[in-house]
């Protein structure tokens, strides 16, 4: 077992609970060693009149005879066994409570660390991949740990049978051992050593088989209009295969261990007893030792099967706990740097002066300079490329930027550790996420929103009377996505959500892009009626959605080439006009055909 696994595991336990449950796996073995030691004197009282516990009887009860002595015995061993499996039930209870708590608090870390990790982490890494570590690897986790107690106790188990026979039957204790040692060599020679390739194999075809699913869910509408539906079919038949593959493997070799070591078990019983009968030994003789010999196989059996069991598992959980620390390390290493409530109001105007940003060697923005006053709405174009989402993502605080400075009513400050900025800012994306929930829920993220607040987000986003038009209202489900909503519906949702929030500057962040003509023009239309001191930054490709804006800013690689109003743009901006004329030659030909 690797170091850094179990180093792992047992901070992730706790090492006080680690103790506890190591504590309580070794109190398990012992009681389990008393269930069997308490066999043998009775089974001696039973077959043997004038054995110690006999005479212990006789003294206690001197007025029943062995029949009642019997009964008694019976009924001190029946109540024994009743009082070992409540405490070994309640044992079990604590630790397969713990054991869930572990699951519960690795994933709880995982999603937190990845939460608190920079937007970049996400660009850098496929999100498939990160939530496949979230959802399937911290099961992982609980398992190894699980098997790691389970070999503990078993192999603790184990060795105390084992001591104990060696006290009361050399003979029996030397060759059990000797059995179980060549059990052991062939097992983990034979298949245990090739557990943690399988458990490497799984690990890879499990991301593999998440994020072609992650895929196909994503991609299903491009699926179904251009007829996929074969390509994906047989990607997922392949990666399918070898998955199957892995699980086959794996079953196996944790039944194989069963099967051998019941052989070996049994041999060596069949041995034992024909070794007794071959030296005339009675049978009366040999009884108490049979069945104690009987009853040590029944247990070591499974005892035994369980910690090969037990082994594989771990072996095979080894590699994907590893790589679940290596995504934690890395979720650690990219964690954002802390936010800072610096007490921004906004109550004038956020400037950007000097602003640059680089990815890499290659410099994407280039010496910004912004003005964005209260109330107003700013615009931001250019053609693709040109470095308007990284703008976004500056002001927005999900980058940090390479040198410049942002100032909120003169006062310095960094939107990227700013935690007054992010409650400034309503963001309103081109693709709007919807939960599988309630409009008021994806609105406002909220079990119990705000009546008032719902109620203002809805009308300013111009839902009411769509949302009047449902049986439910604002308890309508929308859908996976929101798939019973049109594209225009999905839009106001997400300026809803945006406004919700009461924010002070609203986002749209090509937030129309994705709409028909129609639908586009609607929105845009009542984005541009959006009042009450509300600031609107807008970044679009399309010309129409802020000619009504107080300021647009024109960006071509990565530099402000011009600002100004949408008039005094198209009589001084070459870029600007030729957007302009781009943006109406479709429609031109659209209305000659």
């Amino acid at each position: 077992m690797r170091t850094p696994v179990l180093r792992f595991l047992l901070d992730a336990v706790g090492r006080r609970k680690a103790a506890v449950l190591l504590g309580l796996s070794a109190t398990m073995s012992v009681v389990d060693l008393f269930g069997i030691a308490v066999i043998f004197p009775y089974l001696e009282a039973v077959t043997q009149p004038n054995a110690r516990v006999s005479h212990v009887m006789i003294a206690w009860f001197p007025d029943l005879d062995r029949t009642g002595h019997i009964l008694i015995l019976s009924l001190v061993i029946i109540l024994l066994y009743a009082a070992k499996n409540l405490m070994q039930a309640l044992l079990f209870r604590y630790q397969f409570r713990e054991m869930a708590r572990l699951t519960e608090k690795v994933t709880n870390d995982v999603v937190l660390r990845m939460l608190q990790a920079r937007y970049a982490m996400f660009q850098q890494t496929p999100v498939s991949s990160l939530a496949s570590v979230a959802h399937n690897y911290t099961l992982h986790v609980t398992m190894s740990f699980q098997a790691f107690i389970q070999a503990l106790n078993d192999a603790l188990f184990l060795g105390l049978l084992l001591l104990g026979f060696l006290v009361i039957q050399p003979a029996l204790a030397l060759s059990l051992l000797g059995v179980l040692a060549v059990v052991a060599a062939v097992i983990y020679f034979g298949l245990i050593r090739r557990t943690t390739g399988l458990g490497r194999q799984q690990t890879q075809v499990e991301s593999m088989r998440y994020r072609l699913l992650f895929s196909i869910i994503t991609a299903i509408r491009d699926i179904k209009i251009m007829g996929l539906e074969r390509l994906f079919d047989a990607r997922n038949r392949e990666i399918s295969s070898s998955y199957a593959a892995v699980a086959w493997r794996y079953n196996l070799f944790g039944a194989l261990p069963r099967l051998f070591i019941e052989f070996m078990v049994l041999s060596g019983a069949v041995i034992f007893t024909a070794s007794y009968v071959l030296f005339n030994t009675s049978i009366e003789a040999i009884a108490p030792t049979l069945g104690v010999a009987v009853i040590a196989a029944l247990r070591t059996v499974p005892s035994f099967s369980r910690l090969a069991g037990a082994i594989h598992n771990y072996r095979f959980s080894e590699p994907i706990v590893e790589r679940l620390t290596k995504a934690r390390d890395d979720l650690t290493a990219a964690a954002q740097t802390l936010r800072r409530d610096d007490e921004l109001h906004f109550e004038h105007a956020i400037e950007l002066r000097g602003i640059a940003f680089q990815y890499g060697n290659a410099q994407t923005l280039r010496n910004i300079n912004m003005l964005v006053r209260r109330g107003q709405s700013v615009g931001i174009v250019g053609p693709s490329g040109c470095g308007k989402t990284t703008l976004l993502d500056l002001i927005t605080g999900l980058q940090p930027a390479a040198c410049g400075e942002f100032l909120c009513d003169g006062q310095r400050f960094d939107p990227f550790t700013s935690r007054s900025m992010q409650n400034l800012i309503g963001y309103v994306s081109q693709s709007i996420t919807l939960l599988d929930d309630t409009i008021a829920f994806n609105v406002s993220f909220e079990h119990r929103p705000d009546p008032e607040r719902l109620r203002r987000a809805i009308r300013i986003a111009n839902l009411e009377q769509f949302v009047a038009s449902l049986p439910e209202g604002v308890e309508t489900q929308v859908g996976e996505n929101g798939v019973r909503l049109s594209g225009g519906q999905r839009q106001r949702v997400g300026i809803a959500r945006a406004i919700y929030r009461e924010p002070a500057i609203l986002v749209f962040d090509e937030a129309t892009s994705s709409l028909d003509i129609i639908a586009e023009r609607e929105l845009t239309a009542e984005i541009a009626q959006l009042r009450g001191g509300i600031t609107k930054v807008i970044v679009t490709h399309r010309l129409s959605t802020i000619v009504d804006c107080d300021h647009i800013y024109v960006l071509s690689r990565g530099a402000v080439v011009d600002s100004g109003t949408h008039r005094e743009l198209l009589t001084r901006c070459e870029l600007y006009r030729r957007l302009s004329d781009e943006e109406k030659m479709p429609v031109l030909q659209n209305a000659i055909a």
